[in-house]
């Protein structure tokens, strides 16, 4: 996942904007940033953290914009409506999109909302969505063209990726078979199972014990409530289905802190939200720049 600049913008403040908060995006969250120069207005860029290209519009439009069935489901209008209106002018210098295996959405009005009035989303325009990136992190890149199952899945890869537990990894596991019937009634297997069963994100087989990991996105109380009530039910389920001499160790893993603040300047409500954690022992992962800390002890 990274972000790329449609460059150069025409008005030339927007543009040092532009690049100073991809500058801030990529050392903050360490999110992948370039440049794609259609229109080199304002001279050379000094300093960039990512790739800057020199590339004709016309070029750039056919190899990502032209017949972008996915770009144009997330922008909500054909990439040629948005982007080369009357059919003949290419109009892509100014705004941002999201490249994940191909240009998958992009900012529809350059510079800022001032002046687009109340019905342009602020995040459509070129410097309100990377304001709100610099502010939120990579969360609100995701939520532009993931569904909610998308944007937690990618916490669990981010925190496999981390090797944060040593062992054996199984994913999607299924629990709670132990409770479906031997003979159930004709044609209601698919019912039941749905009704008696859970998915667990991860399961963690090491030496010592089988951890069981639950995902979600932002660290705060509704969260933690709601993914610690899952993980109790999937892993007394588990425990049914491998048997309760199985050792266990729970795990709830978030990715997205809602401060700017590091997480150790706040500890008063850390320790307010995972308070809830201490009865069952379950160990609370909040992830900052691809690395997971744990907060509980």
């Amino acid at each position: 996942m990274e972000l790329r600049y449609y460059a150069d913008t025409p008005n030339s403040e927007d543009h040092e904007q532009i690049i100073d908060l991809l500058y801030t995006i990529s050392d903050k969250y360490g999110v992948t940033v370039e440049i794609e120069r259609v229109n080199n207005r304002f001279g050379s860029i000094q300093v960039f953290p990512g790739e800057v290209r020199d590339s004709s519009p016309e070029d750039v439009y056919d190899r990502y914009f032209h017949y972008n069935r996915t770009l144009g489901s997330n922008i909500d209008e054909s990439p040629s409506q948005a982007f080369k209106p009357g059919g003949r002018h290419v109009d892509i210098d100014g705004y941002v999109g999201i490249i994940d295996d191909g240009l998958v959405w992009a900012t529809t009005h350059r510079g800022d909302p001032i002046g687009y009035g109340p019905d342009i989303n602020a995040t459509d325009t070129t410097l309100g969505f990377l304001d709100q990136v610099a502010n939120e992190g990579p969360e609100a890149i995701e939520e532009k063209y993931m569904d909610e199952a998308e944007r937690e899945r990618t916490v669990l890869e981010q925190f496999l990726t981390a090797d944060v537990v040593d062992g054996t990894v199984r994913r999607d596991v299924t629990v709670g078979e132990s409770l479906l019937p031997d003979s159930p009634a004709h044609e209601v297997d698919s019912s039941v199972g749905e009704l008696i069963t859970w998915t667990v994100d991860a399961v963690i087989e090491t030496d010592e014990s089988d951890w069981i990991i639950q995902t979600a996105k932002t660290f705060e109380a509704s969260a933690f409530d709601t993914a610690l009530g899952q993980i109790l039910v999937r892993e007394r389920l588990y425990r049914l289905d491998t048997g309760d001499d199985t050792d266990t160790t729970l795990a709830i893993v978030f990715n997205t802190v809602p401060w700017e603040l590091d997480i150790d300047a706040v500890p008063a409500t850390v320790d307010q939200v995972t308070a809830r954690a201490d009865g069952p022992n379950v160990h609370v992962f909040v992830g900052s720049d691809g690395e997971f800390k744990q907060v509980t002890e």
